[in-house]
């Protein structure tokens, strides 16, 4: 398992499973929480561009990843650590504190904990293997 998990493909797969995981949060914010706080139209048409050029770029960053581009690597480590930080982490401690969390209902608890246990285990897994990459690639210059 730790094999896997320092691999590529494991830090590929945790990052598409992150990706999967904001992907469901994005919907759920669009459908619940974006047209109560934002309502302006124009606002969340913006909205939409912004969402859906930040996931084009992640789902990229972690395509040139898995065929074996170290920019792919490093795009992947900070998108996934923006979007990490950005929204499962903001929202537990800033957004949406405790007593938030009742209202906004079970499944919004739900994505939102498993995007920030997903996010973290991809964050870790990407930077072993940034890491390992570097070291691969100071030995093979020397």
């Amino acid at each position: 398992m730790i094999n896997w998990f320092t691999s590529r493909k494991g830090a590929v797969t945790l990052s598409i499973i992150t990706l999967l995981t904001h992907l469901w949060r994005s919907f759920l914010d669009a459908m619940f929480v974006f047209p109560t706080d934002i309502g302006d139209e124009t606002y969340m048409h913006l909205a939409a561009l912004i969402y859906t050029a930040l996931l084009a770029g992640w789902t990229w960053a972690i395509i040139s990843a898995a065929s074996g581009s170290r920019r792919g690597l490093v795009a992947t480590f900070i998108i996934n650590g923006l979007i990490w930080l950005m929204i499962p982490v903001s929202t537990l401690f800033f957004y949406c504190p405790i007593d938030c969390l009742v209202d906004a209902g079970w499944i919004f608890v739900l994505v939102n904990t498993l995007n920030l246990i997903f996010g973290f285990l991809a964050a870790v897994s990407l930077g072993l293997q940034l890491r390992k990459t570097r070291q691969v690639n100071e030995l093979a210059h020397s």
